[in-house]
């Protein structure tokens, strides 16, 4: 075995447990599902939640868990946002995170 083998599965084991993104959104909320004609949101502060498979859900009452959905909801409940703006979901192993800014 050559001695850049070891080097070349570990390169590739670091590319791969990288961050990727699933979704790009400009607004999500598990909360509010319409909002009134000339509804304007105030932005808040940038916020970034992370939910992991495993992770007591929030939302979830059964054993089917969506995690992006108890992303969302861990980011609108850390924040007080009525919802995220601007939303990115990604996803690194086992974990799914919300990275956008919090509107109330």
């Amino acid at each position: 075995m050559s001695r850049l083998a070891p080097l070349a599965l570990a390169a590739c084991v670091a590319g791969c447990a990288g961050r990727y993104t699933i979704l790009t959104v400009p607004a999500i909320s598990m909360t509010t599902t319409t909002f009134a004609a000339g509804y304007h949101g105030t932005p808040g502060a940038h916020v970034e939640a992370k939910f992991c498979s495993g992770d007591t859900p929030v939302i979830s009452k059964d054993d089917s868990v969506g995690l992006i959905d108890e992303a969302v909801m861990k980011a609108q409940q850390q924040s007080g946002a009525t919802y995220i703006a601007d939303a990115v979901i990604s996803r690194q192993e086992d974990c799914v995170f919300v990275v956008g800014t919090a509107m109330k």
